[in-house]
Protein backbone atom coordinates (compact mmCIF):
# COMPACT_ATOMS: atom_id res chain seq x y z
CA UNK A 1 0.00 0.00 0.00
CA UNK A 2 1.33 3.44 -0.85
CA UNK A 3 2.03 5.91 1.90
CA UNK A 4 -0.10 8.94 2.55
CA UNK A 5 0.72 11.36 -0.25
CA UNK A 6 -1.03 14.25 1.48
CA UNK A 7 1.62 14.77 4.16
CA UNK A 8 3.11 18.16 3.34
CA UNK A 9 6.20 19.71 4.82
CA UNK A 10 7.13 16.56 6.74
CA UNK A 11 10.66 15.23 6.60
CA UNK A 12 11.14 11.51 6.99
CA UNK A 13 13.87 10.66 9.48
CA UNK A 14 15.47 7.53 10.85
CA UNK A 15 16.22 7.15 14.53
CA UNK A 16 16.37 4.23 16.95
CA UNK A 17 15.88 1.85 14.02
CA UNK A 18 12.52 3.47 13.18
CA UNK A 19 11.61 5.50 10.10
CA UNK A 20 9.44 8.36 11.35
CA UNK A 21 7.29 10.28 8.89
CA UNK A 22 8.16 13.60 10.52
CA UNK A 23 10.65 15.24 12.83
CA UNK A 24 7.82 15.99 15.27
CA UNK A 25 6.86 12.31 15.53
CA UNK A 26 10.48 11.42 16.27
CA UNK A 27 10.79 14.15 18.88
CA UNK A 28 7.60 13.19 20.72
CA UNK A 29 8.48 9.48 20.60
CA UNK A 30 11.89 10.23 22.13
CA UNK A 31 10.25 12.40 24.80
CA UNK A 32 8.04 9.49 25.82
CA UNK A 33 11.11 7.22 26.05
CA UNK A 34 12.96 9.80 28.18
CA UNK A 35 9.97 9.95 30.55
CA UNK A 36 10.05 6.18 31.06
CA UNK A 37 7.17 5.14 28.81
CA UNK A 38 7.39 2.29 26.30
CA UNK A 39 5.85 3.79 23.17
CA UNK A 40 5.29 1.91 19.95
CA UNK A 41 5.40 3.76 16.64
CA UNK A 42 2.54 2.97 14.26
CA UNK A 43 2.04 -0.46 15.85
CA UNK A 44 -1.25 -1.32 14.23
CA UNK A 45 -3.51 -0.35 11.36
CA UNK A 46 -7.22 -0.46 12.12
CA UNK A 47 -10.03 -1.03 9.66
CA UNK A 48 -12.41 1.71 10.82
CA UNK A 49 -14.93 1.12 8.06
CA UNK A 50 -15.41 -2.15 6.23
CA UNK A 51 -15.28 -2.13 2.46
CA UNK A 52 -17.86 -3.88 0.34
CA UNK A 53 -18.61 -5.19 -3.10
CA UNK A 54 -21.10 -2.91 -4.78
CA UNK A 55 -23.92 -4.22 -6.92
CA UNK A 56 -24.47 -0.79 -8.48
CA UNK A 57 -22.30 -0.16 -11.55
CA UNK A 58 -19.98 2.80 -11.11
CA UNK A 59 -18.47 4.83 -13.94
CA UNK A 60 -15.70 7.39 -13.69
CA UNK A 61 -13.19 8.92 -16.07
CA UNK A 62 -10.47 6.66 -17.31
CA UNK A 63 -7.03 6.90 -15.79
CA UNK A 64 -3.82 7.33 -17.74
CA UNK A 65 -3.08 3.61 -17.35
CA UNK A 66 -6.46 2.77 -18.94
CA UNK A 67 -6.08 5.20 -21.86
CA UNK A 68 -5.03 4.01 -25.27
CA UNK A 69 -1.37 5.04 -25.37
CA UNK A 70 -1.37 4.99 -29.16
CA UNK A 71 -3.44 8.17 -29.35
CA UNK A 72 -2.13 10.77 -26.88
CA UNK A 73 -4.85 13.20 -28.07
CA UNK A 74 -7.66 10.91 -26.88
CA UNK A 75 -9.76 12.54 -24.20
CA UNK A 76 -10.70 10.79 -21.02
CA UNK A 77 -13.99 8.97 -21.27
CA UNK A 78 -16.21 7.25 -18.72
CA UNK A 79 -15.26 3.67 -17.97
CA UNK A 80 -16.73 1.13 -15.58
CA UNK A 81 -14.71 0.87 -12.38
CA UNK A 82 -14.22 -1.97 -9.96
CA UNK A 83 -17.20 -3.01 -7.88
CA UNK A 84 -14.94 -3.44 -4.85
CA UNK A 85 -15.01 -0.46 -2.49
CA UNK A 86 -11.90 -0.59 -0.33
CA UNK A 87 -12.14 -0.33 3.47
CA UNK A 88 -10.99 2.80 5.30
CA UNK A 89 -7.88 2.17 7.37
CA UNK A 90 -6.30 4.28 10.09
CA UNK A 91 -2.88 3.97 11.73
CA UNK A 92 -2.37 6.04 14.90
CA UNK A 93 1.16 7.38 15.25
CA UNK A 94 2.04 6.36 18.81
CA UNK A 95 0.65 3.84 21.28
CA UNK A 96 1.54 2.93 24.84
CA UNK A 97 -0.25 1.38 27.75
CA UNK A 98 -0.41 3.23 31.06
CA UNK A 99 -2.03 1.72 34.18
CA UNK A 100 -4.10 -0.67 32.04
CA UNK A 101 -5.33 2.10 29.73
CA UNK A 102 -4.54 2.16 26.01
CA UNK A 103 -3.13 5.57 25.10
CA UNK A 104 -3.23 6.51 21.41
CA UNK A 105 -1.48 9.64 20.17
CA UNK A 106 -1.93 11.20 16.77
CA UNK A 107 0.91 13.61 16.05
CA UNK A 108 -0.45 16.32 13.79
CA UNK A 109 1.17 18.87 11.60
CA UNK A 110 -1.17 19.85 8.81
CA UNK A 111 -4.40 17.85 8.62
CA UNK A 112 -5.24 16.34 5.28
CA UNK A 113 -8.75 16.29 3.87
CA UNK A 114 -9.61 12.76 5.06
CA UNK A 115 -8.14 12.82 8.57
CA UNK A 116 -11.21 14.27 10.29
CA UNK A 117 -13.31 11.36 8.98
CA UNK A 118 -10.78 8.72 10.03
CA UNK A 119 -10.50 10.36 13.45
CA UNK A 120 -14.27 10.13 14.00
CA UNK A 121 -14.36 6.53 12.84
CA UNK A 122 -11.43 5.60 15.11
CA UNK A 123 -13.11 7.24 18.10
CA UNK A 124 -16.25 5.22 17.34
CA UNK A 125 -14.09 2.08 17.19
CA UNK A 126 -12.57 2.86 20.62
CA UNK A 127 -16.07 3.41 22.04
CA UNK A 128 -17.20 0.04 20.68
CA UNK A 129 -14.18 -1.67 22.26
CA UNK A 130 -15.00 -0.08 25.59
CA UNK A 131 -18.69 -1.04 25.52
CA UNK A 132 -18.00 -4.62 24.43
CA UNK A 133 -14.86 -5.40 26.46
CA UNK A 134 -14.60 -2.67 29.11
CA UNK A 135 -11.09 -1.77 27.88
CA UNK A 136 -10.46 1.95 28.44
CA UNK A 137 -8.57 4.14 26.00
CA UNK A 138 -7.47 7.72 25.71
CA UNK A 139 -6.95 9.36 22.35
CA UNK A 140 -4.93 12.53 21.94
CA UNK A 141 -4.25 14.71 18.94
CA UNK A 142 -1.11 16.68 19.69
CA UNK A 143 0.72 19.34 17.73
CA UNK A 144 3.54 20.23 20.15
CA UNK A 145 5.76 18.79 22.90
CA UNK A 146 3.88 20.97 25.41
CA UNK A 147 0.60 19.30 24.39
CA UNK A 148 2.24 15.87 24.70
CA UNK A 149 3.29 16.68 28.27
CA UNK A 150 -0.26 17.83 29.02
CA UNK A 151 -1.61 14.58 27.54
CA UNK A 152 0.68 12.59 29.83
CA UNK A 153 -0.66 14.46 32.87
CA UNK A 154 -4.23 13.77 31.74
CA UNK A 155 -3.38 10.07 31.34
CA UNK A 156 -1.81 9.95 34.81
CA UNK A 157 -4.96 11.45 36.36
CA UNK A 158 -7.46 9.48 34.29
CA UNK A 159 -9.82 7.41 36.40
CA UNK A 160 -8.66 8.92 39.68
CA UNK A 161 -11.63 11.30 40.02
Amino acid sequence: MAGNKKIRGATKTNSLGITFKSQLEKSLYKTLLELGFHPQYEPRTFVVWEGFTSVTPFYDKETDSQRDKRDPRSSKILVEKSSIVQPIRYTPDIYFEYNGIDVWIEVKGIENDIFYIKKKLFRKYLDEVRTTTGKKSLYFEVYTKKQLLQAIEIAKGYGQE
